[in-house]
């Protein structure tokens, strides 16, 4: 089973990909799509496209998403709860909440 997994965030969400055979693990790719610039429209759309991109090139079945703890700043936690949502928006990919500690 290849499966991906996403830590989401607007600057920067890192992503990394696996191939599950039983008990082995074999690391397949990993990096980071860089949200730029600009409103944040045009930042999620950013993080859409590349993640779009990421998704169609190595084909996952099952993806993981790290969970968003709370933040001191409430307006910042929105923002990355969105950047969390262009994230698990994958259609014919199994998603599972993650938390940071795994």
């Amino acid at each position: 089973m290849r499966i991906i997994g996403i830590d989401p965030g607007l600057r920067c969400l890192g992503w990394g990909v696996i191939e599950a055979d039983g008990p082995r693990l074999r690391h397949i790719a990993n990096g980071q799509c860089l949200g730029g610039t600009g409103d944040l429209a045009q930042r999620l759309l950013s993080l859409h496209v590349q993640l779009t991109e990421i998704v169609e090139r190595h084909a996952p079945e099952a993806a993981a998403v790290e969970q968003t703890f709370v933040n001191r700043d409430g307006a910042g936690t929105l923002k990355l709860g969105q950047a969390r949502g262009i994230a698990m928006r994958r259609r014919g990919c199994a998603s599972r909440n993650t938390p940071p500690t795994r």
